[in-house]
């Protein structure tokens, strides 16, 4: 009976033995499993970070490409609004200038333009050019240019004034209407607060 009682006993030590084992097992591989679940859940929060990061820095790029295609298409539709209020702007000049070149007023602008010259370019060989429609001036502007000059017609001024070149002097003097409109498209460009930019 003693033997059956130690078997017994070692049996019951090979069971108890084998059972902390089991549990030591059981732990460590539970350990394992969690560190491995922690490692890869690490791995996908890290991995979804770099594609969540990946997406926005695609998206940013999407909306500036996009917002930039925008403002470029708005700014060339204000150019273009731009560009028709200063055509219609000089055009109703235009015809302003052209009534008024029309009118009794406009022979004492002509003989002011004249005299305006005569105190730069003070050499005789002078020409002033006029439009064909001031032809009729030519004898007034003469006259008030005060010395003996060319009064010739140029098709190149369209409105009206004179454009005096003295060769002797290498000089140009242009008091035509047509270049004071033209150099005040310059000045409204730069002062008329239609800037797109």
């Amino acid at each position: 009976m003693r033997d059956i009682s130690k078997t017994s006993n070692f049996l019951k030590a090979i069971n108890k033995y084998a059972a902390e084992q089991r549990k030591k097992i059981k732990t460590s591989a539970e350990e394992f499993r969690k560190y491995e679940l922690q490692k890869a859940e690490a791995e996908v929060l890290r991995d979804a970070y770099f594609l969540i990061q990946n997406e926005m820095a695609q998206m940013k790029r999407n909306v500036a490409s996009e917002v930039s295609k925008l403002e470029f298409e708005e700014r060339k539709k204000l150019f273009a609004k731009r560009q028709a209020i200063v055509e219609d702007v000089f055009k109703k000049a235009r015809e302003r200038l052209l009534e008024f070149v029309s009118s009794p007023d406009y022979v004492d602008v002509l003989k002011r333009y004249a005299v305006s010259i005569s105190k730069v370019l003070k050499k005789s060989g002078t020409t002033l050019y006029i439009s064909r429609r001031d032809e009729g001036y030519a004898d007034d502007i003469r006259e008030a240019y005060g010395k003996i000059c060319k009064v010739e017609v140029s098709d190149k001024i369209k409105i009206g004034g004179i454009l005096a070149v003295n060769k002797a002097m290498s000089l140009v003097v242009d008091e035509t209407i047509d270049a004071k409109l033209e150099d005040q498209k310059k000045w409204f460009a730069e002062n008329s607060k239609l800037n797109i930019f």
